[in-house]
């Protein structure tokens, strides 16, 4: 089962929210997570990306992520999250937010065959959509639970 334009509108939106809302309730910004990053640095990853769905679906269609490696991800996250380390948690929170809606009305304007096409990006093989689905909500919504969650579970 494929995830629709309209729920993924929808998911688009919320995965923004929850996000945004994650960031205004932890308590700790500089907090050091399990991987290298702090919570922060989470959060500046998720703003970074959020408004980001046009560029990235043009180049689905154009085999320009063909030969992006882990590496590649790897080293363009460190680079953002450098260059974004001034800004503030209220601004990363508007970013994300404005980004999240910027993406979704983006979605909005897909043509629903165009996102049943197959890729094959790496590992991923699916349709348009879920691929979508996979960076613009599970993505963020994974990157905030990471950030934010600090009982023990």
């Amino acid at each position: 089962m494929s995830i629709t334009k309209q729920e993924l509108v929808e998911g688009i939106r919320f995965a923004g929210r929850r996000a945004a809302a994650a960031l205004e309730h932890v308590p700790d910004f500089d907090r050091q997570l399990a991987q290298e990053w702090t919570t922060a640095d989470a959060f500046r990853h998720i703003a970074a990306g959020a408004g980001s769905l046009e560029g990235f679906y043009g180049g689905l269609s154009t085999g320009a992520f063909e030969s992006f490696s882990n590496d590649d991800a790897a080293a363009g996250n460190a680079r953002t999250i450098e260059r974004m380390a001034e800004v503030s948690r209220e601004e990363l929170g508007t970013m994300i937010l404005e980004g999240s809606e910027t993406s979704a009305a983006f979605a909005e304007t897909l043509d629903e065959d165009d996102l049943a096409t197959v890729v094959t990006l790496g590992d991923y093989r699916m349709p348009k959509a879920e691929l979508v689905a996979q960076i613009w909500i599970h993505h963020p919504i994974h990157h905030a639970y990471e950030a934010s969650q600090r009982w023990p579970l």
